[in-house]
């Protein structure tokens, strides 16, 4: 019989599969009824009307607890996605209601996030006045290791070369600099890493947590760098180069985030750039907030970082 002809009406069904899922997660009818706060007896009336509808049994009673039968794994798999549609159905009307509530996160890093974290709040808190963001400051594994953990829902990132699991999404490929102190002497073009040859450079350790990102990728083209001195942040690269004691290679997004009153010059490497995606957990179950958030990100990063 198909589920959707579980009891004599919805009510029933509904606590019936609830009461199944409980049982089938906890591995016991103790432990379920401890969960549900309702009485073992009346649980087990329940489970056994369950099976009398079916016509089959849905669990294997032992010692240690309860088991699923292989009729018990195909109804758990549909009550799973019933409870799912359930869930994304009460989210759409409370979407559309305007009554949204909990918290979504997002991450990305800090230069970034200095110039998209507020355009994304304003719109976000306009459209769901109830909704609580948490916005994260992260880069490179880091970020990735919180959508993997499901810590994060969304991150703007650079795309690494291993990351099962992760969905991206093309924004934009974020221009990079050769940037000098203010009396520094500097190419009038420079069109990718072998430019760069005999220069002392700083480098950031912001896209891996064990190498930076210049030597990632100028590594690539086997480009023999003079890397100098490699810190943590954009913000200590911009200080060393202000001092003159080395050149820079930053995105387009960090070059305001050096100490006030440093003065730089730059010059584009043309041929050199920072993809930017947008990444989240290729399972996450969307809904209309996730999907909304989605689409406010993409379209302040257009607004933002479009050339």
């Amino acid at each position: 019989m198909p589920i959707a002809h579980i009891g004599a009406d919805w009510g029933m069904e509904s606590r019936q599969l609830r009461y199944f899922c409980e049982i089938a997660e906890s591995g016991s009818f103790t432990a379920a009824a401890a969960r549900l706060r309702v009485a073992q007896p009346a649980l087990s009336r329940q489970i056994a009307a369950l099976e009398q509808d079916l016509g089959a049994p849905v669990f294997v009673r032992g010692p240690g607890g309860v088991s699923l039968t292989a009729h018990g794994e195909i109804l758990l798999r549909h009550a799973d996605a019933m409870r799912v549609h359930a869930a994304r159905a009460r989210e759409e009307i409370s979407a559309a209601l305007g009554h949204v509530s909990g918290w979504i996160s997002f991450g990305t890093a800090p230069a970034v996030g200095r110039l998209l974290f507020g355009a994304v709040a304003a719109r976000m808190s306009e459209r769901y006045p109830g909704l609580r963001i948490s916005f994260v400051e992260g880069v490179g594994a880091g970020l990735l290791n919180a959508l993997t953990d499901g810590t994060l829902d969304l991150a703007v990132m650079s795309r690494p070369a291993n990351a099962p699991g992760i969905e991206f999404h093309h924004l934009f490929d974020e221009p990079v600099y050769l940037v000098g102190a203010r009396d520094a002497k500097m190419p009038r073009k420079a069109a990718g890493w072998d430019d760069l040859a005999g220069m002392p450079l700083v480098v950031t350790n912001q896209q891996t947590t064990m190498a930076s990102w210049v030597e990632e990728l100028s590594g690539q083209s086997q480009a023999d760098l003079d890397l100098r001195y490699r810190v943590e942040s954009s913000r200590a690269a911009i200080d060393i180069v202000g001092r003159g004691l080395a050149y820079g290679v930053l995105p387009k997004s960090t070059l305001h985030d050096g100490p006030e009153g440093v003065t730089l010059r730059k010059t584009r490497l043309s041929s050199v750039s920072l993809g930017r995606h947008l990444a989240w957990q290729r399972d996450h179950t969307a809904g209309p907030v996730f999907e909304a958030m989605k689409d406010v990100i993409v379209d302040e990063v257009a607004r933002l970082f479009s050339d």
